[in-house]
């Protein structure tokens, strides 16, 4: 099934570790979707032509069970979440899979100066269609593996060091060119402001790869590359209602063969969070980004846009939140690229969610999505628009 959550993140989510507590639930789930076109064809295509059918639509049912261990001691912190899921398409059975999604994480500390992160994850979903548009197998398996460690050497300074693997591996031998493994090495500097937030430095060093790619090859792709990302950092508390946190910095990769892909730009997010009342929480987020293309009609996108969501939460049984967004992506390259360069195509996606929690009881959740996303782009191959509409029912024992 799509990798969407319905759950709403809570407004107050801290968390204060007894001395001993230790919490289990397991919990069963079933999920319902229907989506006008799951498939992203474009409303330029003929639908016939790519997947034999006029019927763009698809009914998807999952039904799942896993648990949620916590188990905190002293300042030390355990968790382990386990969920495995079966799918059925309706109208495409041969998308038909087996999914789950794991995590352990140790959340440590020594003392009052030292604490840090030791994580592992393992998620097995079916991957987007945005950019496939047909039956094929698009099965993904993500990996990720976290070190870190962070040191409070002063009341108002703590530098933290994190090192974390990233790996995608495709399931369909067809797919697997694009399997993708990042090693990463992250270096935080903070000013910890005694009311809360501050300001820090951020070094992001990638080295990355594309381990089913030989080179040369007869697509003109690399199959290494190096990343690095500068990034100034804040979390402001304005007020006790307000706060503004996010990075401007800077990115630059380089591949190991072919140079004129090499890209750099500035990035940068900037976020607004007000809290309006003890039930209403609005926040604002620009966004502009630069990431290595998927394809290989481009060297790397420019992402810029604005997010939009509304969390209210009527009573300790009933929530909702509305996100909106709308982004920008520029498809750039050319030889020593930069964000000056020449573009190929733009795409502009504007998307809405109404997402609903109820409670009815403590142990059970009902959770209806009604979601609708138009893609509108100089490509007409991708222009398409998808509204879908799904209900999520969990109940842990």
């Amino acid at each position: 099934m799509p990798s969407k959550s319905y759950a709403l993140d809570s407004i107050d989510d801290s968390f204060v570790p007894s001395f001993t507590k230790a919490t289990i639930k397991p919990y069963v789930a079933t999920s319902m979707l229907y989506d006008s076109n799951f498939l992203r064809i474009s409303n330029k295509t003929d639908s016939f032509s790519l997947i034999g059918k006029t019927d763009k639509s698809e009914f998807i049912k999952q039904a799942s069970t896993g648990f949620d261990l916590d188990w905190s001691l002293s300042k030390q912190r355990i968790i382990i979440n386990a969920d495995v899921n079966q799918n059925f398409f309706q109208n495409f059975s041969s998308l038909n899979y087996t999914g789950w999604k794991t995590k352990a994480k140790w959340d440590w500390k020594k003392g009052s100066f030292w604490d840090g992160e030791v994580s592992y994850s393992n998620d097995e979903k079916l991957g987007s269609y945005t950019y496939i548009n047909t039956l094929t197998p698009n099965q993904i398996n993500n990996q990720h593996f976290l070190v870190s460690a962070g040191y409070l050497f002063h009341p108002n300074g703590k530098i933290r060091f994190d090192l974390f693997r990233n790996e995608s591996k495709y399931d369909a031998i067809s797919r697997r060119i694009s399997n993708n493994i990042e090693d990463n090495g992250e270096l935080n500097l903070e000013y910890l402001s005694p009311k809360g937030g501050g300001t820090g430095l951020r070094f992001l060093g990638t080295d990355g790869q594309y381990p089913s790619r030989s080179y040369p090859n007869i697509i003109s792709t690399d199959n290494a590359y190096t990343r690095y990302s500068f990034q100034l950092t804040w979390d402001w508390r304005a007020t006790s209602k307000t706060q503004i946190d996010g990075y401007l910095g800077r990115t630059q990769q380089y591949y190991v063969h072919l140079s004129d892909g090499n890209f750099f730009g500035n990035i940068g997010h900037l976020n607004l969070r007000y809290k309006a009342s003890d039930k209403t929480l609005l926040e604002l987020s620009a966004i502009r980004d630069i990431f290595q293309s998927s394809g290989q009609a481009a060297n790397f996108t420019l992402n810029q846009g604005i997010e939009f969501l509304l969390t209210w939460k009527y009573s300790s049984k009933i929530s909702l939140n509305i996100p909106l967004s709308y982004t920008q992506i520029q498809y750039l390259g050319g030889t020593n690229s930069n964000i000056q360069g020449s573009f190929q195509q733009i795409d502009n996606i504007s998307h809405i969610d109404l997402n609903l929690s109820y409670h009815p009881l403590p142990s059970i959740s009902i959770e209806p999505v009604l979601s609708y996303e138009q893609r509108n782009s100089n490509n007409l191959t991708m222009c398409y628009e998808t509204l879908s509409v799904g209900t999520h029912l969990k109940m842990v024992f």
